[in-house]
C-alpha cells in the first residue's frame, strides 16, 4: 500500500452499534492460570479452537492458515469449526461454557453476535498483541479506529484483519474500449444525467445487493457533504445531523438515487439474504443496472454466472459539484479473542500470526469453489499490512486498491456509537429500510428525514458513556 493512502487513512474514534439483545452465559473474564488455560487432545497436543464464519472468503483460507501455524508450532494442534450459521453455533456453546480461543466474525452482521460479546463484556483486550513490530507493519491508523477499538478506551479488542475499499462496482467494459458507451461520471449531476441516458437503453442506473449495503455509501456520504467533523458528530448522533444543510443533501440525493426513476425496477423484490441479493447483483453483470455499492468480494460471490469476458470496475460514490475530495469507506474484517478463551496466550499468538508474511501470502492466493458448478476462481484478499496490495496479481482487484491512493481521495472508516438497549428500536432499518419503502412510494424523504431525527434523538439520549 502506497503511503499516501497509509497517511489519508482516517481512524474514527467511534464505537459500532450494538445491538439489543445479550448473550446469556458469557463470563467475566478467563483464568490468569496459564496451565489451566490449555486443552489437550488425543495426542497431548495443545489444542487451539478457531471458530471461523464462512462467507465470501470461502473455507481453503482458514485450513491453510491452521496448517502453516502447526507447522511453526510444534506440539499445537488447531481444530477449526468453519459454519454459514456461526453465530448459532457459538450461541449454543458459549450457553454451554463451551469457548473457542479465536474467533472470525464481523461487527456489523444480522446476528449482532460480536456486538453483544463486546456487550458482555467478554471479549478480551489484545491489544498487547499489536507490539511496536507489528504496528510498524500494519498500514498506520488501522487500529486506531472503532473496528479496532470498540470501546474508544485506546485499547485494541477486535483485530483488523481484512481490509477492502467499497464503492459503487460497474460494468467496466460499458466504460472503456470497443465497448464504450458510456463516460463515468465524477458528480452527482453527472450521475443522474447518465441514469437518463441509460433509461433511454431500457438500462437502469441503480441497484442494491440488499438496503444494507448502502451503510458505506452513507457514511461516504456525509463525509463528502460536510466532511470529518461532520461525520463524526453525525455518527455520534449529532441532534442537527439530518436537518443541517449537508445532511438534507445526503437524504434528497440518496432519495433520487433509491426512487423508480433510477433503481432497476426488481431491486426491492430481491433484496434480501436468502438469495435474492444475488439477482440484484447480475443484474449488473447482465447488463440490466449500471452501478450498485459493494466490495471486491463480489468477484468471487458472483464468479460462477459473469462471462470470462466482463471486467469488473469500481468507483467512489459522485461528487457534489464543487468538491475537492471523494471519499472512500474502508470495510474491515475482524478477529477476537473471547475473555474466557481456554487457551489465551496461543489465541493471541494465533491473531498475530494473521499478520506474518505467511498469512499474507495465502491470503493474496486464496482462491474459491463454487458450491454449484465446482468452479474454482482467485479471490485474493488483503491483509491490513503495508505492501500487501501491491503484491496483487494485475487486475481488478489490485486496480480497486489502487485506485484509493489518488490524491483526491479520502478514506474513512468506524461505525455509528454504542447506545444502550432501546427497546422497539432498530437503527439500521430506520437508516437504510427506509430506502426500500421510499422506492416503492411507501415512505417520502421528508418522512424518512423526521424518522432520522427521532432515531437520533433517541440514540444520543441512550449512548454508552
Amino acid at each position: 500500500m502506497k503511503a499516501k493512502l497509509v497517511k489519508k487513512l482516517v481512524a474514527v474514534s467511534l464505537v459500532s452499534a450494538m445491538a439489543v439483545s445479550s448473550l446469556a452465559g458469557c463470563g467475566n473474564g478467563g483464568s490468569s492460570d496459564k496451565d489451566a488455560d490449555k486443552t489437550t487432545g488425543k495426542d497431548g497436543e495443545q489444542v487451539l479452537k478457531v471458530a471461523a464464519f464462512n462467507g465470501g472468503n470461502g473455507e481453503q483460507i482458514w485450513k491453510d492458515i491452521a496448517e502453516a501455524f502447526e507447522a511453526e508450532n510444534e506440539g499445537v494442534k488447531v481444530e477449526l469449526d468453519i459454519s454459514s450459521e456461526l453465530d448459532q453455533d457459538l450461541t449454543k456453546k458459549i450457553k454451554n461454557k463451551d469457548y473457542p480461543d479465536v474467533v472470525y466474525y464481523n461487527l456489523g452482521q444480522p446476528s449482532g453476535f460480536t456486538e453483544n460479546m463486546l456487550k458482555e463484556n467478554a471479549v478480551a483486550d489484545i491489544s498487547d498483541v499489536f507490539d511496536d513490530e507489528l504496528k510498524d507493519k500494519m498500514l498506520d491508523g488501522i487500529l486506531d479506529g472503532t473496528d479496532a477499538q470498540p470501546y474508544g478506551d485506546g485499547k485494541v479488542y477486535l483485530a483488523p484483519i481484512f481490509y477492502t475499499p467499497t464503492g459503487l462496482w460497474y460494468n467496466k467494459n460499458l466504460f472503456e474500449g470497443d465497448q464504450k458507451k458510456y463516460d463515468l461520471p465524477t458528480t452527482w449531476d453527472e450521475f443522474f444525467a447518465l441514469g437518463d441516458q441509460a433509461k433511454a437503453d431500457g438500462v437502469s442506473l441503480f441497484t442494491f445487493p440488499t438496503s444494507g449495503y448502502l451503510d458505506s455509501t452513507v457514511y461516504t456520504m456525509l463525509e463528502q457533504a460536510g466532511g470529518m467533523d461532520f461525520y463524526n458528530d453525525a455518527l455520534q448522533y449529532n441532534a442537527d445531523t439530518w436537518t443541517s444543510e449537508s445532511g438534507e443533501k445526503v437524504l434528497d440525493t440518496l432519495g433520487k438515487l433509491v426512487s423508480p426513476e433510477y433503481t432497476q425496477e426488481d431491486t426491492v423484490a430481491n433484496a434480501n439474504a436468502d438469495g435474492g441479493f444475488k439477482i440484484n447483483q447480475q443484474n449488473v453483470i447482465d447488463g440490466k443496472a449500471l452501478f450498485m455499492p459493494n466490495g471486491n468480494w463480489v468477484i468471487a460471490e458472483m464468479a460462477a454466472s459473469t462471462p470470462d469476458d466482463f471486467e469488473w470496475g469500481m468507483m467512489p460514490a459522485p461528487k457534489w459539484d464543487g468538491d475537492d475530495t471523494q471519499a472512500v469507506y474502508m470495510f474491515t474484517e475482524q478477529m477476537w479473542v473471547p475473555k474466557d478463551a481456554p487457551n489465551m496466550d496461543l489465541a493471541k499468538e494465533f491473531v498475530k500470526f494473521m499478520y506474518s508474511d505467511t498469512v499474507v501470502d495465502i491470503l493474496l492466493n486464496n482462491t474459491t469453489v463454487d458450491k454449484e458448478t465446482g468452479k474454482e476462481s482467485a479471490a485474493p484478499i488483503v491483509a491490513p499490512v503495508k505492501g500487501a496490495a501491491e503484491k496483487l496479481p494485475d487486475g481488478t482487484t489490485k486496480d480497486v486498491y489502487a485506485s484509493t491512493t489518488a490524491d483526491d481521495i479520502v478514506a474513512v472508516t468506524g461505525k455509528l456509537a454504542t447506545t444502550k438497549p432501546i427497546e422497539g428500536l432498530d437503527v439500521q432499518k430506520n437508516i437504510y429500510g427506509a430506502t426500500e419503502s421510499i422506492n416503492t412510494g411507501d415512505m417520502t424523504v421528508d418522512e424518512w428525514q423526521k424518522q432520522l431525527v427521532e432515531t437520533w434523538e433517541k440514540c444520543a439520549d441512550n449512548l454508552e458513556q
